[in-house]
């Protein structure tokens, strides 16, 4: 074992000065840091040159701190980047407990629960002599992994249908399939941006809840999987598998690692490893499925806003597609009163207009358990419009 010191900076509203839990904060002005040569540590992400480069380089911060206050951490460790690992936990920690503390101390000055995150970047690392002199330690993070280097296997789709289903994906508009797929992409990269297991299969999931959540309105989660299950057309291990990720996401230890997690007994490294019950999200297949098959339920329907007006003589007009912000997203006008009347004013105009056999529509009302900026634009209905407020017309082909 040997012993290492860690420097980083530290930014925040109230730094108390002095040790914290095998941490010390201390005062030092620029100078010093640039005699030391302070720099954030980098991560270089492989051995060998290529002629190709990273959107980001993982653990390259995107900002730089600047202060003259900096946290220093002594520890033991085998190597420098156990030292590091360990170091930042220490420094996680203690930012941790400093922002709420700083939250609580706003609220009784201000009356106000406010307060600036902390902040911290490691800088400068040293190795320690017997007698506690600090020795220059040069830590190289190198990463000897190059992912794919022989992609693209293929220069056009294997399939012809692949090439249609391409351009209506890029063209669909549909706010919460979009939303979805940023999650899912996220979680799909997450791993080559050496995010963390939380993040990766948080992000999984709520790909997976933002559609459930459209797509029912029934109280407990996993009856919501169910009836949307059924819409999707899902598989039973599909719609069984969803529910486990429910239960690991809000009864397990995503966001949270437990004492017995597997990572609590591993010596300091770094990166800092995490132990989740629910990991590997970038593997799994749900989230995929649940999308592509949402895809091709949503362009099947169209959702109708009923606007009342006074004037006869807008009377069954119905409006083009919303083309910025959903797909199949109509807007109907008519005077009638009675809401049974409008539903076969509804299906009469539209089989007219997309000339569609009306005997082949099926209309229905449908409640969405999504946020009011999804769905929800200015419904207009002057029978009942407490119950109807966050309500639409689906018509679908059958």
């Amino acid at each position: 074992m040997r012993k290492y010191r860690i420097y980083a900076l530290i930014h925040g509203q109230t730094l108390p000065l002095g040790k914290v839990k095998g941490c010390e904060i201390i005062n030092m002005q620029v100078k010093e840091q640039e005699r030391r040569g302070f720099a954030p540590i980098k991560y270089d992400f492989s051995e060998v040159e290529y002629e190709t480069y990273a959107t980001n380089i993982p653990f390259m911060d995107p900002l730089k701190l600047r202060t003259n206050y900096v946290i220093v951490s002594d520890i033991e460790e085998p190597n420098p980047k156990g030292a590091l690992g360990g170091a930042m936990k220490r420094f996680d920690y203690v930012c941790g407990v400093l922002f709420l503390a700083n939250t609580q101390d706003m609220k009784l000055m201000h009356g106000r629960y406010i307060g600036e995150p902390y902040l911290y970047q490691v800088n400068k690392i040293y190795q320690l002599g017997d007698d506690g002199e600090e020795i220059e330690l040069d830590l190289n993070l190198k990463s000897g992994h190059v992912f794919l280097p022989n992609r693209p296997d293929r220069t056009i789709w294997q399939s012809e249908e692949t090439d249609k289903l391409f351009k209506e994906l890029l063209g669909f508009k549909d706010p919460v399939f979009r939303k979805a797929s940023k999650y899912l992409y996220s979680s799909s990269v997450g791993v080559y941006r050496l995010e963390s297991a939380e993040k990766i299969a948080l992000d999984h999931f709520k790909s997976i809840e933002l559609i459930v959540d459209c797509l029912s309105t029934k109280k407990d989660f996993k009856d919501r999987v169910d009836e949307a299950g059924q819409m999707l057309q899902l598989e039973v291990e599909e719609i069984e598998e969803t529910k486990k990720c429910w239960d690991l996401r809000s009864q397990g230890d995503i966001a949270h690692s437990t004492h017995h997690d597997r990572s609590s007994v591993y010596p300091n490294q770094f990166p800092i490893p995490t132990g989740v019950e629910y990991p590997y999200a970038f593997l799994s297949k749900t989230a995929k499925v649940v999308l592509l098959k949402y895809f091709e339920l949503r362009r099947r329907y169209f959702y109708v806003d009923i606007e009342e007006v006074r004037d006869p003589a807008d009377h069954l007009t119905l409006g083009a597609e919303n083309t910025h912000s959903e797909c199949n997203h109509l807007f109907f006008q008519t005077s009638t009163k009675e809401k049974k009347a409008i539903l076969r004013e509804l299906r009469k105009k539209f089989s007219t207009d997309f000339k569609i056999d009306e005997n082949d529509l099926e209309v229905e009302y449908f409640h969405s358990r999504a946020r009011a900026s999804v769905f929800i634009k200015n419904p207009l209905l002057s029978l009942q419009v407490e119950k109807l407020a966050r309500r639409r017309i689906r018509i679908s082909f059958p």
